[in-house]
């Protein structure tokens, strides 16, 4: 259970202010001062700026301070250029948990969506398309998932049965971790699963959620209790002063299980946090068991933490780090073993991630 509690700081249970924009108070305005305090917040604190753990962002914090101080110094006359400066310092991270709220503007950080050649990730999803595509839904409302072959749980998570070449492969969307499935949802998915010969586990466009259910719906998929990760905390000033790492364990269900179902975990650059760490449980699991189809996962591998500016500004990021089996770090995603797109699914009436799972699917359970 103590495992169980420290993995929530991967989910969007997120330790921020609860203050209104118009309550923060200021104390102090001076554009220097706040640069200065904004960039020795994050030179001290955030967890990915160190080499410890496998980390690969590559940042040069000390670059970033060189280019933008003097312009702090000598250029900035208002409050939103400064609020400006500090979020083009932000971007450089390109960490989805991080972002800084003022009494007059938002800033959050969505570099991690594009590939380092500055191009986006292509969009791998769309919403309703399964279930038109492959459950004959012809209705209008993209959020009424009923059709003549698939249905909605209690807690509205899509699914339904695709039959290909004499299998049955049982299809699931999981699209936050919000919510869990209820026994109410239990009812309707775990028999579905059990008439099935495959599994695909739909995770696209998963922007996270609650840590702990990671945990719990992986416990459908494991036989045994074992070692999935570790997550450490910033303890000093130092890029890599860092806390002993902990470890965590995924335990079985007491009541139901999917160990014996091969299954396709469906992914793409907008799966992130505690559905980012998600995959990283489930691909440590057997080949044969589960893969991994569609694109790298987002990341989002830390607890976003508050700190303050002298002028007040909330400045959110990450100041612990979540570990793989391995104890390296999973901020920059969790690769496929297998790439798909979506596809010219306007023509071709396919969705080219769940065909590949199928095809995949098909050659492991033949």
């Amino acid at each position: 259970m103590k495992r169980y509690i420290a993995a929530i700081f991967a989910g969007i249970s997120i330790l921020v202010s609860c203050e209104k924009y118009d309550t923060i108070k200021t104390v102090d305005k001076d554009f220097v001062t706040n640069y200065e305090a904004f960039w020795n917040m994050v030179n001290e604190n955030y967890c990915f700026l160190g080499t410890a753990y496998g980390n690969d962002k590559n940042v040069d914090w000390q670059a970033v301070y060189d280019k933008w101080m003097p312009i702090v110094k000598n250029d900035v006359k208002e409050e939103y250029e400064l609020f400006n400066i500090i979020g083009k310092s932000l971007d450089v991270l390109k960490d989805g948990h991080i972002w800084m709220e003022s009494n007059f503007k938002f800033y959050a950080n969505d570099k991690y969506l594009y590939k380092p050649d500055g191009t986006k990730y292509p969009e791998n999803f769309v919403k309703g398309l399964v279930q038109r595509l492959y459950f004959n839904y012809n209705g209008t409302d993209e959020n009424d998932y009923k059709g003549d072959k698939s249905f909605v749980t209690a807690n509205g998570f899509p699914f339904g049965m695709i039959e290909r070449d004499g299998k049955k492969i049982a299809y699931i969307y999981h699209g936050d971790f919000t919510k869990e499935f209820a026994e109410a949802d239990m009812v309707a998915l775990d028999p579905l699963v059990k008439k099935a010969d495959a599994l695909i586990y739909d995770m696209r466009n998963n922007p996270g959620g609650s840590g702990i259910l990671a945990f719990t719906q992986a416990s459908l998929f494991y036989k045994n209790k074992t070692l999935v990760g570790y997550d450490a905390f910033k303890n000093g000033p130092g890029h890599d002063d860092f806390s002993e790492p902990t470890p965590s364990y995924v335990v079985p269900s007491d009541k139901y299980s999917w160990s014996s179902k091969p299954t396709a975990l469906l992914t793409d650059r907008h799966v992130y946090s505690t559905a980012n760490l998600f995959a990283c449980i489930m691909k440590q699991l057997p080949d044969n068991q589960v893969i991994l189809v569609g694109q790298i996962t987002g990341g989002g591998g830390g607890l976003p933490m508050s700190h303050y500016l002298p002028n007040g500004w909330n400045l959110v990021f990450a100041s612990n780090i979540l570990l793989n089996e391995e104890m390296k770090n999973i901020e920059c995603g969790i690769k496929p073993d297998f790439e798909a797109e979506i596809g010219d699914y306007m023509n071709t009436k396919k969705d080219g991630v769940v065909e590949t799972a199928i095809e995949k699917l098909l050659g492991i359970i033949k």
